[in-house]
C-alpha cells in the first residue's frame, strides 16, 4: 500500500499530465504539418510519445538510483514551487526553459530560506507543510543528476531530427529548417524531510536516519529539448551538445564535493548560479553555431535535394542523408521531384541512384524498391509546388 500511495504522487501530478498531453500535441502537429506539405507523414508512428515513456521509465530509474545513492533531500514546498515553474516553462518556447525553471526556485529558496516559502493551511483538519531547509549540497547533487539525465536524452535522441520546415533565406530560395521538440517527465526518488502533512493518510512512508525524520516521493522532473536547425547537420550539432551538457555534468559533480568539504551557504548559491549561467551559455553557443553554418539544406538546380529519409525504407537501405543531392537515377539525370518518379518507373522494382553527399563527393547507391510502388523509396524532397 505504501508504495502505491508514493507512485500515487507522480502520477497524480499536474506536470506529468500536462507533459502528457503536451506530446501528444505536438506529435498530432507534426503529422498535420508533414501531410500538409508532402501528402504523407514522414513517420506517422507517435515517436514523440515513445520517447516520452521510454525515457520516463529508463531515465527515472538511472535517476532514483543516484538520487537515492547520494540521499537527496528537498523540501515538499519547494517541489510545489518547481512543479509550478515547469509547467509553465512546459509551454513556453525556448532552449533553456526545462533547467531555468529547475535553477531558479533552487537559488530563491538558497537566498530567502524559511521565510520566503513557510506554508500552513488550515481547514477541517489542520495541516502543517513542513519546511526544513534544504541544504544546497543537496540541490548541487540534485543538479549533477539532472543534468546527467538530460545529457542521456540529448544523446539517444540525436538522430531523431527528421521533420523539416520550408522556409526561404535572404535570397529567396527554399530551405528546410529541423525542429526538434521532445520532452519527458522523469520521476526521481527523494528524501523530504518533515512528516509533509500532519495529518494524512496514515500509509505515508515516514522513517528515520540519524534521528532525522524522512518521507520518501517519487518527484516528477521535467527532461526535453526545443532547438529549431537552420544547418544541414542536426545530428552532428546534438551530438555536441550532449557532450558539452555531459562535461558540465562532470563539473557539478566536482562542484558538489567541493561543497561537502566547504560547507558554506555562499559557495552553494555561487555554485548553482554559475552552473545555471554555463548551462544557458551551452545553449546559446550551439544555436549560434548553427546559425554560422553556412551549408543549408536548399533547394538545388541541378539535381533533388533530400530533405528527410523515412525509416524502414529502400532509402534508408541505401545511407541517404539529409542534404544530399540526388543527381541521375537509372541513367537519367533529374532536377524535381517529378522527374525524379518519372526516373523510378522506368525501373519499378530496382533503383541506381547517383548522389553528390555534404561533403561534395559523388556516390552510388542502389537497391530494390517497392513492386508497383516507386514513389515508396522513402526520400522526402521539396514539392513541386510550393504550398
Amino acid at each position: 500500500m505504501q508504495e502505491i500511495f508514493n507512485f500515487g504522487f507522480f502520477i497524480i501530478s499536474p506536470l506529468f499530465w500536462l507533459g502528457l498531453l503536451h506530446t501528444q500535441y505536438k506529435y498530432r502537429q507534426r503529422v498535420k504539418r508533414e501531410r500538409h506539405l508532402y501528402e504523407s507523414a514522414i513517420n506517422p508512428k507517435n515517436s514523440e510519445m515513445r520517447t516520452f515513456f521510454i525515457a520516463m521509465i529508463v531515465l527515472g530509474i538511472v535517476g532514483s538510483l543516484c538520487s537515492l545513492a547520494v540521499g537527496v533531500e528537498v523540501s515538499y514546498t519547494w517541489i510545489v514551487f518547481y512543479e509550478l515553474l515547469a509547467v509553465v516553462a512546459l509551454f513556453l518556447p525556448g532552449t533553456t526553459l526545462p533547467f531555468l525553471a529547475l535553477f531558479l526556485p533552487m537559488l530563491i529558496v538558497q537566498l530567502f530560506g524559511d521565510k520566503f516559502y513557510t506554508l500552513s493551511f488550515i481547514g477541517k483538519k489542520h495541516m502543517v507543510l513542513q519546511n526544513p531547509l534544504p541544504e544546497g549540497i543537496d540541490f548541487l547533487a540534485l543538479l549533477t543528476i539532472l543534468l546527467f539525465l538530460q545529457y542521456l536524452f540529448i544523446k539517444f535522441n540525436r538522430k531523431s531530427v527528421n521533420s523539416p520546415v520550408i522556409g526561404k533565406n535572404i535570397r529567396g530560395n527554399r530551405v528546410a529548417t529541423y525542429l526538434f521538440d521532445k520532452v519527458s517527465v522523469v520521476p526521481l526518488v527523494l528524501l523530504v524531510p518533515g512528516d509533509l502533512f500532519e495529518t494524512t493518510s496514515p500509509f505515508w512512508p515516514v522513517f528515520k536516519i540519524f534521528g532525522v525524520k524522512l518521507s520518501i516521493l517519487i518527484v516528477p522532473f521535467l527532461i526535453g529539448l526545443n532547438f529549431r536547425f537552420i544547418g544541414e547537420q542536426p545530428a552532428k550539432i546534438m551530438q555536441r551538445l550532449a557532450n558539452a551538457i555531459g562535461w558540465l555534468a562532470l563539473a557539478a559533480l566536482g562542484i558538489t564535493i567541493d561543497a561537502f568539504f566547504w560547507k558554506s551557504p555562499l559557495f552553494e548559491v555561487l555554485a548553482i548560479g554559475c552552473l545555471a549561467v554555463v548551462y544557458c551559455l551551452i545553449m546559446y553557443h550551439f544555436r549560434k553555431v548553427d546559425r554560422k553554418d553556412q551549408n543549408q539544406v536548399e533547394e538545388a538546380l541541378d539535381g533533388v535535394r533530400v530533405l528527410a529519409v523515412k525509416p524502414q525504407t529502400p532509402a534508408s537501405k541505401m545511407k541517404l542523408e539529409i542534404g544530399d543531392l540526388i543527381q541521375v537515377v537509372n541513367g537519367i539525370h533529374v532536377t524535381d521531384e517529378q522527374s525524379l518518379y518519372r526516373a523510378l518507373q522506368t525501373s519499378p522494382t530496382f533503383c541506381r541512384l547517383k548522389i553528390k553527399n555534404r561533403r561534395g563527393d559523388l556516390e552510388l547507391k542502389e537497391s530494390s524498391i517497392f513492386a508497383g510502388g516507386p514513389h515508396e523509396i522513402g526520400i522526402v524532397t521539396f514539392p513541386s509546388d510550393e504550398k
